[in-house]
């Protein structure tokens, strides 16, 4: 399935555009990329169209996307990890992804990882077997 065409309303083909911007949200200012395409500014009370001023237009695909840019960047303000964070740590450790959201219980990408505390997890993990435990401990102290 290939992408879906947007056309401007000069009806011609519309060039995602991206934007890095600062947005107040939950007593924060958050900076992240947004995407959009720009096409003429339109009077929503009167439908007039101005062909003088392009604003930013977005489809429900760009809404979706940018909303969640909007909270990944509302974690990591609050000390959650990127997602190239975590799969740095879980490479370096050589720990596979399936492994360490049972190890944590949640999403790897609304966690903040401290060697120390992942410690705790594997020790407490139920899901886990006891060798793969052993296994991760040994790996973490060993570094």
């Amino acid at each position: 399935m290939g992408k879906k065409k947007v056309l401007t309303r000069a009806n011609l083909p519309a060039e995602e555009l991206t934007r890095s911007i600062e947005k107040p949200f939950k007593g924060l200012v958050l900076t992240y990329d947004e995407v959009y395409y720009l096409d003429y500014e339109v009077d929503e009370e009167t439908g007039i169209i101005n062909k003088d001023h392009k604003v930013p237009h977005y489809t429900k695909e760009q809404a979706t996307r940018n909303m969640k840019a909007l909270k990944s960047a509302y974690m990591v303000a609050n000390g959650a990890v990127t997602p190239t964070k975590i799969k740095t740590f879980r490479e370096k450790y050589n720990i596979a992804a399936s492994t360490l959201s049972l190890i944590l219980g949640f999403s790897k990408n609304t966690i903040s990882i401290d060697k120390e505390l992942l410690l705790k997890y594997i020790k407490t993990a139920i899901f886990l077997d006891p060798n793969k435990k052993n296994e991760l401990v040994k790996r973490l102290k060993a570094s």
